[in-house]
């Protein structure tokens, strides 16, 4: 999520730190307190409030806005930047992950996720509901970390056997199944994937479909398959994992799943 961040140049940094001080100090804040959230030492913080530097109107501006939103309870912490550009950076700006900038592949990705929601949402889905958390995910096309795959925040909302909201959608949220999706990539041609409760009569169904092992690794060379069944182990329900090209791919295989097993 993107965060305001305030840049000052390095030679500002110590005025404004002195300006925040003696703002706080003004607004009967004690010194041992402004020590504690400027992360100085006490005397320092008494030397910045007896200083008769001269202090820019910008910095004053700044040290104003940062000490009310230290007064309202935001917590306030002074990073270097160090940047590879030679434009100047000043002024407020919003720094965010790389992963969470929304770039064309980040925002289809989420575009598609919510799509696959939309199918879901209102199907009664109750024979394929597991235990845990129900959740999809689905990744960039050239991923290497689970900060490039994108998942539903806390795993879908389910009411009565029926998909009835999220929570949002977030990269790097969702361990376990951005974990096993990152691996089955190495071997499958697969983007997406959504854990399901075990499906005892797979066979009756019209699905190609594996099995992973208890540490979750594919057990045979498989390269066609839309399931794959992982039969539990000691505090490890037993599921499935359905697979796909895309999330909407993954619904549109759970609902036709749903209706086979009715």
């Amino acid at each position: 999520m993107a965060e305001e961040a305030i840049f000052v140049d390095a030679d500002s940094t110590l005025l404004l730190k002195k300006a925040v001080a003696k703002n706080l100090y003004s607004k009967k804040v004690d010194q041992l307190k402004i020590s504690e959230i400027l992360e100085i030492s006490q005397p320092m913080v008494s030397n910045y409030c007896s200083s008769n530097d001269k202090i820019p109107k910008n910095i004053l501006d700044l040290a104003e806005k940062i000490s009310n939103k230290i007064i309202t309870g935001k917590s306030a912490v002074f990073h270097t930047c160090v940047s590879f550009d030679n434009e100047t950076f000043e002024g407020n700006f919003y720094v965010a992950r790389k992963n969470e900038i929304i770039s064309d592949e980040s925002n289809y990705v989420v575009d598609n996720l919510t799509e696959a929601f939309l199918l879901l949402k209102d199907r009664d889905i109750g024979g394929l509901v597991p235990e845990v958390k129900i959740n999809i995910a689905m990744s960039k096309g050239k991923a290497d970390s689970n900060e490039d795959v994108a998942a539903f925040l806390n795993g879908l909302i389910i009411a009565d056997d029926k998909v009835t909201g999220t929570n949002g959608i977030r990269f790097g949220k969702s361990k376990h199944l951005s974990f096993l999706l990152l691996y089955l990539k190495r071997y499958l041609n697969v983007n997406a994937i959504m854990n399901i409760a075990y499906i005892k009569d797979i066979d009756k169904t019209s699905f190609n479909y594996g099995y992973l092992s208890k540490d979750f690794k594919l057990k045979n060379n498989e390269k066609n398959v839309d399931i794959l069944l992982h039969k539990g182990d000691f505090g490890i329900e037993p599921c499935a994992y359905v697979l796909g090209a895309d999330a909407v791919d993954v619904a549109e295989k759970v609902i036709k799943l749903s209706e086979e097993i009715l």
